[in-house]
């Protein structure tokens, strides 16, 4: 079996409040990752990105680990620190069935 297969039974056992829930969790997850790879692209230390985006490094991390969900405009000041460009995907829908992978929601390109 995939990882995605263990998830997939994972969220069926859930029921659709907890696959919910795992999504959201996961999605807060991907945008921290992206974040993080964006960064480290930049060869930006946390602190350094504290300083140029005035977002506290405390909170830069949380954000990568996927522990805070950034504001929309805590986001356009990490990425604007960055120099870069946010691009959110939103997935189709196939059969009348949403994606499943939450890294599809999400992409950070930089410029």
């Amino acid at each position: 079996k995939t990882f995605h297969d263990y998830a997939a039974e994972r969220d069926a056992a859930l029921g659709t409040d907890g696959a919910r829930a795992v999504r959201v969790f996961d999605a807060a997850y991907a945008v921290g990752a992206a974040l993080a790879g964006a960064r480290r692209a930049r060869h930006l230390t946390q602190t350094q990105l504290a300083s140029e985006s005035g977002v506290s490094q405390a909170d830069i991390s949380r954000i990568e680990r996927g522990h805070l969900t950034p504001t929309t405009p805590t986001l356009l000041r990490l990425i604007e620190a960055m120099h870069g460009q946010l691009a959110l995907v939103v997935p189709g829908v196939e059969n009348g069935v949403e994606a499943e992978r939450p890294e599809q929601l999400v992409a950070l390109s930089l410029v």
